[in-house]
């Protein structure tokens, strides 16, 4: 940390704000074209058929909509990253910018990837060869993993960066609390950040990989407790029918999925019991289980609905926010770790 006091700028914050609001819409506008089918509604990148007005009809108004908030989300974490870089004191969080901006840049590569991999032989030829791999669906879903994976971390960064040019943060008085306690505070911290960002990736994967109906029922698995392995019913009349391999793998992905959320709740209420009285940290573990509690219904009612896209697009989301107020909870800490260190020391935090 910088021994200097920040200083707080009202626009630098509310910028940061604004760029943290469009990067919700950006992770909303992304589960739209999943759960809409419209991944594929666009085979050329980064224009949209040659054109950036291209008919907004049917899958491409999803797809192209998606690309051009995309575009404003860069536009925006550019000029917040050279603005913090400019104007910001705390090196460390000049340093989040840059890790934004870098990190945006990569998403849209592999955001375009995605889409050539499928639509330009040229560039399905230099994936097999760099991977390997003779399947390029596979490849195009770990791409699509990570394109999902790198929106959660840019949204994280955003949205903490908006919280730390606060008012509130730069001003709120250090919390009465040991190191000792401090130190439990970000273990469980990580811990919870860990579960989120592992659950998120295999939410990616069961979306991806559509499995996310391949179980029927919630919160029981084929009406047990644990899906039944050795008797799992498959149809080989289906339009699509699955192996053998397939349909287990997907049935695990899926329970294995339902399982780290439970694990989650269980981890989030445990956190709750034990800071909700806790200055400053009970802001963080009220806002944690509420959306905890209201992540595990959305992932319930898209079983229940049939994975109806109004619910699907929230479960997403909703996963983001939890994501993003952990990563603040951690910095938070480690704010209040040094504040305590400092009564001890000369130096300032």
């Amino acid at each position: 940390m910088d021994q200097q006091l920040p200083s707080y700028n009202p626009w630098l914050h509310r910028f940061a704000v604004l760029t943290a609001v469009v990067a919700v819409g950006l992770i909303i506008a992304g589960a739209t074209v999943t759960s809409t089918g419209s991944g594929d509604a666009v085979p050329d990148w980064p224009l949209s058929y040659g054109t950036l007005t291209p008919p907004m009809i049917g899958g491409i108004l999803f797809e192209h909509s998606h690309r051009l908030i995309a575009g404003l989300t860069g536009i925006l974490i550019t000029i917040l990253a050279v603005w913090l870089w400019r104007k910001e004191t705390r090196r460390w969080v000049r340093g989040m910018g840059m890790i934004a901006l870098a990190a945006v840049v990569v998403q849209a590569v592999l955001g375009g990837l995605r889409v050539l991999i499928v639509s330009t032989e040229s560039v399905q030829d230099v994936a097999v060869q760099l991977t390997g791999n003779a399947s390029i669906e596979s490849t195009r879903i770990l791409i699509t993993i990570a394109h999902a994976a790198l929106a959660q971390t840019v949204f994280s960064l955003v949205f903490a960066i908006a919280v730390m040019t606060s008012k509130y943060w730069l001003r709120a008085k250090p919390t009465d609390i040991s190191q000792t306690g401090q130190s439990t505070i970000k273990k469980f911290g990580l811990m919870i950040a860990a579960l989120i960002f592992s659950q998120l990736i295999l939410g990616a994967l069961v979306r991806h990989t559509g499995a996310g109906l391949i179980i029927p029922d919630f919160p029981l698995s084929f009406g047990k407790i644990i899906p039944p392995f050795g008797n799992l019913p498959n149809n080989p009349t289906a339009p699509f029918p699955l192996t053998p391999f397939e349909l287990t793998f997907k049935v695990a992905l899926q329970f294995a999925h339902r399982v780290m959320a439970f694990i989650i709740l269980g981890s989030v209420i445990y956190f709750y019991s034990k800071y909700h009285r806790v200055a400053q940290y009970a802001i963080f573990a009220k806002l944690l289980l509420a959306l905890t509690v209201l992540q595990v219904s959305l992932g319930a009612l898209n079983i229940w609905t049939g994975k109806s896209v109004y619910t699907t697009v929230l479960h997403v989301a909703v996963g983001a926010l939890l994501l993003a107020c952990t990563v603040t909870l951690i910095l938070w800490n480690v704010k209040n770790e040094m504040r305590v260190s400092a009564r001890f020391s000369p130096a300032t935090v």
